[in-house]
C-alpha cells in the first residue's frame, strides 16, 4: 500500500502559478473564446465561468497563458468595466496585477490586446496595488 501511495505523490504536479480574478459585464461569445483558447493549450475550460453578468477565472497550476488571454480579453473591455487579474508566480515569487477599470485603459493599447497592469514581489504585493474607497491607488 505504501509504495502505491508514494508512486502516486511522484505524479502530483506542483503548483507554480495561480489566477484568479473578475471581469464585469461579460458575454457568451468572450467565455467561448476563452474556452477555446484554453483547449489549444490543453488546460480545462471550467477555468472560467459567467455567472450573471461577469466572468470568474480560477486557476492552479503549472502554467496559465495570460498574456493570450489578456489578448481576448482586451476586445471586450468596455466603459462600463471593471475587475482585475491577479497571476501569482510562485517560482519568480511575483503577483502580476492587470486592471479591467476602462479608465486605467489607453485605448491604443486595448487595440493591441494588452491591459493595464502592475507587477511585484509577492513579499510587496499588498503595497504595490491598493484600493482606498473604492478607488485604484497605484503606487
Amino acid at each position: 500500500m505504501l509504495i502505491k501511495f508514494n508512486q502516486c505523490i511522484n505524479y502530483m504536479r506542483e503548483i507554480i502559478i495561480k489566477a484568479f480574478g473578475y471581469l464585469e459585464p461579460m458575454n457568451e461569445q468572450c467565455l467561448q473564446e476563452l474556452v477555446n483558447l484554453c483547449s489549444s493549450w490543453y488546460l480545462d475550460e471550467n477555468i472560467f465561468r459567467l455567472e450573471g453578468k461577469g466572468l470568474h477565472i480560477y486557476h492552479e497550476g503549472e502554467y496559465f497563458p495570460h498574456e493570450d488571454i489578456i489578448e481576448v480579453l482586451a476586445k471586450y473591455i468596455q466603459q462600463k468595466s471593471q475587475g482585475k487579474l491577479d497571476i501569482i508566480d510562485y517560482e519568480a515569487w511575483t503577483l502580476k496585477r492587470y486592471f479591467f477599470d476602462y479608465s486605467l485603459q489607453k485605448e491604443e493599447e486595448l487595440k493591441m490586446g494588452k491591459i493595464y497592469s502592475r507587477s511585484s514581489s509577492l513579499d510587496h504585493a499588498l503595497e504595490a496595488s491598493q484600493e482606498k474607497n473604492g478607488s485604484i491607488i497605484i503606487k
